[in-house]
């Protein structure tokens, strides 16, 4: 492959190729042609007259009555000419003069394969070397062995284009597969992730809910621990006031010495659990 795309990149075989490409496009169009072929000569003096002969060096059809002046002129006598009906475009549709110059194609370039005419040797050939006659060339060139040349690199380049539009279809179809498969692959990524956060937010739920009872639990407990010392201190202020009203001061001072020593017991647990709340709350932020 890569060998047959450098041959097309060849600056003679693009040169020479695309001369007769021109006129194989030319020939096309006229074969997709379905019109009269009218006489050029009256067609230059603004008259429409049906050809009745096709002249092939002046590549243009001729009525009769051009014919007739056509064969007179020393120039162009011996043109080679046929019979409008006998005429195919299919042998037509080849011109005699340069697209660029408007010049007779009289010099041939080895260097480009290509018909030259004189300017285009002076501005466009300067260079190359090995300029020859047309004429010449025309003379030593077998044409049915050019013909088939030139067939056979058509064919070889219409191989080539099929097979790189074989190759891009191919590849569009494993393109679309391998996104076919990229997207099945990020949908089931998707569903494992899907499933991970479901579980994980499942365990999370639960593992909120048990610390939520843990906590309701340990409220519970503390708050049942400090109803019975609430209900320990107002027995105790009963006790005080019964010591100092109805006891002799010797029983007054040890009942009140008693009870003082376990109201800073209480008050020592009251302030353990001013302590502990502010651990938690520090925890907490």
């Amino acid at each position: 492959m890569k060998e047959a795309v450098d041959f097309l990149l060849d600056g003679s075989f693009r040169y020479g190729l695309s001369y007769w490409l021109c006129r194989y496009i030319g020939f096309c169009e006229v074969m997709a042609s379905n019109k009269v072929i009218l006489c050029g000569p009256c067609q230059e003096g603004k008259v429409n007259t049906k050809a009745d002969i096709w002249c092939y060096n002046c590549n243009e059809g001729l009525c009769s009555t051009c014919s007739g002046q056509h064969k007179k002129f020393k120039g162009t006598r011996d043109h080679k000419t046929i019979g409008i009906k006998s005429y195919k475009p299919s042998m037509g549709a080849i011109k005699t003069e340069c697209d660029i110059h408007g010049q007779q194609l009289n010099l041939y370039c080895p260097s480009h394969l290509m018909p030259c005419c004189d300017q285009c040797i002076s501005t466009s050939h300067s260079k190359c070397t090995g300029i020859k006659s047309l004429e010449g060339v025309v003379d030593n060139t077998k044409i049915e062995k050019s013909t088939k040349k030139i067939d056979n690199d058509i064919n070889s380049t219409l191989h080539i284009l099929n097979e790189i539009i074989n190759n891009k279809s191919i590849n569009i179809q494993r393109g679309e597969q391998q996104v076919d498969s990229i997207k099945e692959t990020i949908v089931k990524y998707r569903k494992k992730i899907n499933k991970h956060l479901d579980d994980l937010e499942k365990k999370l739920c639960q593992e909120t809910d048990t610390i939520l009872n843990q906590e309701k639990s340990n409220a519970s407990d503390l708050k049942t621990e400090i109803d019975g010392k609430q209900k320990r201190l107002k027995k105790l202020q009963e006790h005080l006031l019964s010591v100092t009203t109805h006891s002799s001061k010797l029983h007054s001072f040890l009942g009140v010495h008693q009870i003082e020593q376990q109201v800073h017991q209480c008050q020592r647990y009251v302030d353990d659990l001013k302590m502990m709340r502010g651990q938690k709350n520090l925890a907490s932020k």
